[in-house]
């Protein structure tokens, strides 16, 4: 008799879930043979997936255009970042040489006792004349050349 009673379980509960899986069937087939507004529920649900997906399409693409002109903004930045670079190395190299130029000058006074001449200091030289009238012809000559030029 235990056997019978486990069987009558097993039949009990099989019958209960049929029930179930059918009351829940009987309900979907209810919800979808319904009508909304002279619609049926299946044509309210796939216009609304179309909707969605429509709208899905629409958002991706706006997307795509901003990945794209943010890209584009990226390469003209970089361009211009190397350019503001080249720049910047020219202009330190600038400096540099301006900069060189007092310490150069510094140093010859410290190290090698270097000085400006004054005009004491100065001396112009000039070559001895033998003749007057040679140096007359030179400098005639330096002048026309001169006047060419």
């Amino acid at each position: 008799m235990a056997i019978s009673k486990k069987q009558s379980q097993a039949k009990k509960t099989s019958t209960t879930q049929k029930r179930a899986y059918t009351t829940a069937e009987n309900e979907v087939v209810e919800l979808m043979s319904k009508r909304y507004g002279g619609l049926s529920f299946y044509t309210v649900i796939m216009l609304i997936l179309a909707v969605a997906i429509v709208v899905t399409g629409v958002v991706a693409a706006t997307q795509v255009h901003q990945y794209h002109h943010g890209y584009k903004n990226l390469n003209k930045m970089k361009k211009e970042y190397l350019q503001l670079q080249i720049e910047h190395n020219r202009l330190q190299i600038e400096q540099q040489t301006f900069s060189a130029t007092p310490q150069i000058a510094a140093r010859a006074i410290t190290e090698l006792n270097m000085y400006s001449p004054t005009v004491k200091d100065k001396m112009i030289i000039q070559p001895q004349a033998k003749n007057n009238d040679e140096n007359a012809k030179q400098s005639e000559g330096t002048q026309a050349e001169g006047e060419a030029r």
